[in-house]
């Protein structure tokens, strides 16, 4: 007892010192020592990994409030517990640092800090202004009616060809989430909006017919369209616009669509990435000057974790050139070297978890 005494009443600059060097989960745990290390924890301002860790979600039976993390530095596993009763029931479709965007079995959208428990409830689908109208039902389906006319799809559906995007500034948090319903049918909102509000399609100057897949960036949408071609909305103003002349089209367009993939480079170069057989990758990246899309070999010093659309400085312990990928409704993840351009499976799964799906992220933890 008298050494749990010591250690708890450990001067706070000293303690500081030491708890600062912890990584996240120990800093978790440290919050639970004592109520004075639980003070100084809090006032750490940001303790963030620069290695992708895996985040494995459970199955949807049985419930359960719980999911597991990876940590591939260590080898290890953790559990991570009390983020919801229906969390088994729920599905992430995107993640901003540690923030997890959430579709919930009421078809509701949410926002959820996976370790500090922290949500932000965003706008019903039915707060929808705009050409497009949400209507639910008490089954928990939804239909669509578009210039008086209805197009029915339910929540099922539309999750399973759903693409997101999330971003949260970790100290003012200040949010966009940004999401398309089936393939034609893209919403956005952002902090201090108490709806949604539609990009158009089909229609308008934007043009964009349709959504593959999303790429938020330095409020920068890139979109990849079902007409195989790359827009780019500019999301610094209150609505977004169209960037003129940046339509480009998809050099994959007579492959295998659905296993295209979008990306940006932390100086702004558009990637693809191609995948063949969960085994075998190319990656081009666009020619801005010529129109042209080119071979890459190497991503030099960067990794692209392609759950979160962007390539990262390769620092510590994260691999350089390399590629973090999810393939097959993301049950399985998998990193690639892209000078061999080849991907294996990261890590075996198949020992000891019945889990759902499993995604990238990089985990971050910041106090205001």
């Amino acid at each position: 007892m008298s050494n749990y005494r010591i250690w708890s009443e450990l001067n706070s600059d000293v303690l500081k010192l030491i708890l600062e060097r912890l990584d996240i989960i120990s800093n978790l745990r440290a919050r639970c020592v004592c109520k004075n290390w639980y003070r100084v924890c809090k006032q750490i301002s940001s303790v963030q990994d620069t290695f992708p860790w895996v985040i494995i979600f459970p199955p949807k039976r049985p419930k359960s409030n719980s999911c597991h993390l990876f940590n591939p530095q260590e080898n290890k596993f953790y559990k991570l517990s009390n983020l919801g009763k229906d969390f088994s029931a729920n599905r992430c479709i995107a993640t901003s640092g540690s923030w997890l965007l959430m579709l919930d079995i009421r078809s509701s959208l949410y926002v959820l800090n996976l370790f500090t428990r922290e949500t932000i409830d965003l706008p019903p689908l039915e707060s929808h202004q705009g050409r497009l109208r949400v209507m639910r039902f008490e089954d928990n389906t939804f239909s669509f009616l578009i210039n008086q006319s209805y197009s029915y799809i339910d929540a099922t559906k539309a999750l399973s060809q759903t693409k997101a995007v999330l971003w949260v500034d970790e100290k003012t948090k200040d949010y966009i989430v940004v999401w398309s319903i089936g393939l034609f049918y893209i919403m956005f909102t952002r902090r201090g909006n108490d709806s949604w509000r539609e990009i158009p399609t089909r229609e308008g100057p934007e043009s964009l017919h349709g959504c593959q897949d999303l790429v938020y960036k330095e409020n920068k949408l890139y979109v990849l369209t079902c007409q195989n071609q790359i827009r780019i909305l500019n999301f610094s103003q209150e609505l977004p616009r169209a960037i003129p002349e940046n339509v480009h089209h998809d050099p994959f367009k007579y492959e295998s669509q659905w296993r295209s993939k979008i990306g940006v480079t932390v100086s702004g170069d558009v990637l693809l990435v191609w995948n063949r057989l969960n085994q075998i990758f190319k990656i081009l990246k666009l020619n801005v000057e010529e129109g042209t899309w080119d071979k890459v070999d190497s991503l030099g010093g960067e990794s692209w974790i392609t759950d979160l659309g962007v390539t990262v400085p390769a620092i510590e312990e994260t691999k350089p050139n390399s590629i973090y990928y999810t393939c097959s409704g993301n049950k399985f993840v998998y990193c690639g070297d892209v000078s061999t351009q080849s991907l294996e499976r990261f890590p075996n799964f198949n020992t000891n978890f019945n889990f759902g799906y499993a995604r990238w992220f990089i985990p971050c933890l910041r106090e205001l």
